[in-house]
């Protein structure tokens, strides 16, 4: 006979036990904000399937979108999204040969590039952020109103304690969003 399986509270309420001083509330937020941010990039990504986009590759076309106005390059990108000049390169060219994106050569350093969105990029974002915004609107609506920006600063709070002594100053991408674009 098999020995039963413990729950994941029970676990970690086992662990704690065996570990005296343990943080059983911080250790069970943690275990739940990764469990929950998992769930969500699966159901982002099962989303996006049907336009042949990851998750990855809507940021970058929602990035262009919000920066229609504003010239962005790469390094604007990884900023934001914290990813490395490789990753970047390995996330802009399939959207660049399928059309979604253009890169232009940006003043007379062919080394610097402009990216922008085109017609086709736009016209990809358009129907996979419909498809995207279902899936944040079936998560979160199960808070009630006000919790969703109560859950935000509660998540900030946490970005910038979990940063503290980040020594490459990389806070994860987020404080990109914060700060104006390059």
């Amino acid at each position: 006979m098999n020995p039963p399986v413990l729950s994941f509270v029970a676990r970690i309420d086992r662990f704690c036990e065996r570990h005296p001083g343990a943080p059983r509330e911080a250790i069970l937020a943690s275990r739940l904000l990764f469990h929950t941010a998992r769930a969500l990039r699966r159901a982002i990504g099962e989303a996006l399937s049907p336009f042949d986009l990851t998750m990855e590759q809507y940021l970058v076309l929602s990035l262009l979108s919000a920066d229609e106005d504003v010239p962005s390059s790469p390094s604007a990108l990884c900023e934001a999204l914290d990813a490395t000049r490789t990753q970047m390169t390995r996330l802009l060219d399939p959207l660049e040969a399928r059309g979604a994106l253009v890169r232009r050569p940006r003043g007379e350093d062919r080394r610097s590039v402009e990216l922008s969105l085109s017609a086709a990029g736009r016209h990809t974002l358009d129907e996979a952020s419909r498809a995207v915004h279902a899936v944040y609107r079936r998560v979160w609506g199960v808070l009630a109103p006000g919790e969703g920006e109560a859950v935000v600063q509660g998540l900030r709070r946490l970005h910038a304690g979990a940063s503290r002594g980040d020594e490459a100053g990389a806070g994860g991408g987020l404080d990109a969003f914060d700060a104006p674009v390059a």
